[in-house]
């Protein structure tokens, strides 16, 4: 009679499961901040490789092309933009406000930071003015480790300086907190040229993004030693979930807190 080792066959099953999970969060963290003809082109020139070699396509096939997305940035701007990337994480953790899912850095597009909002956004002043400060927060942090900046936080839709002046123009003219006409709702129907036209607005928001930025520069500053650990840590390895930026954090956090 066949005796089945059924406890040895469901842990081999599990442990192959493990290792899928495994590859497949990896590339989800790989992919953070890739568009959908990013991905196509991945796929694409992945199974170029594969096709070359006449086989199916293989995991190592993908992570082979993200590695050459990665070795065409130059070592030095990689490790700027992961102290960049290390910043956000670092100030969204220190302030609590949104959950860091993952960080990437040194793909062609630069790096990304995933947060998870929780369902009510912030509904106070101060509360923007965090979110705010978090957006910020990269900038911070190359002023503080290289005395200068990267271009790639700016010019554009969705960058962060685009977020960070955007709420703080709502701060001034649609949410009741201007210092200078709290109780005026005044909607725009030209938000890229407000503060073109309007230097006074411009000069209160850009009064708030310095205050934001003083706020940013404080806490990186204070934790300069987690920001290291937390950037070098992504430089090598490229890619970290949200659970091994908030292990890594854990200890200076913790006691500075």
């Amino acid at each position: 009679m066949l005796h089945v080792d059924r406890t040895a066959n469901d842990k081999r099953s599990s442990q192959r499961k493990d290792r899928q999970a495994a590859a497949l969060k990896h590339l989800a963290l790989a992919a953070q901040g890739m568009t959908g003809a990013d991905i196509a082109r991945l796929i694409r020139d992945a199974r170029g490789i594969a096709r070359r070699a006449r086989r199916k396509l293989r995991y190592g096939d993908v992570l082979e092309v993200l590695d050459q997305q990665i070795g065409s940035v130059p070592s030095d701007v990689r490790w700027q933009i992961s102290v960049h990337e290390a910043g956000h994480a670092l100030v969204f953790t220190s302030l609590g406000i949104a959950e860091v899912q993952s960080v990437s850095t040194g793909r062609g597009d630069g790096g990304a930071t995933s947060v998870r909002w929780p369902e009510v956004m912030p509904q106070t002043e101060n509360g923007v003015m965090q979110v705010m400060t978090c957006y910020l927060a990269g900038r911070a942090a190359e002023s503080l480790i290289f005395n200068e900046t990267l271009i790639g936080h700016g010019g554009s839709d969705g960058s962060d300086l685009e977020i960070a002046t955007t709420n703080a123009v709502r701060l001034e003219t649609v949410l009741g907190c201007s210092g200078d006409l709290p109780l005026l709702y005044m909607p725009s129907e030209r938000p890229p040229h407000d503060l073109r036209y309007d230097r006074g607005l411009a000069v209160r928001v850009n009064k708030r993004l310095e205050q934001a930025l003083g706020t940013a520069v404080s806490i990186v500053t204070q934790h300069q030693e987690a920001l290291l650990r937390l950037a070098r840590e992504l430089d090598q390895r490229r890619y970290l979930d949200g659970a091994t930026v908030r292990e890594i954090l854990a200890l200076d956090l913790g006691r500075s807190g």
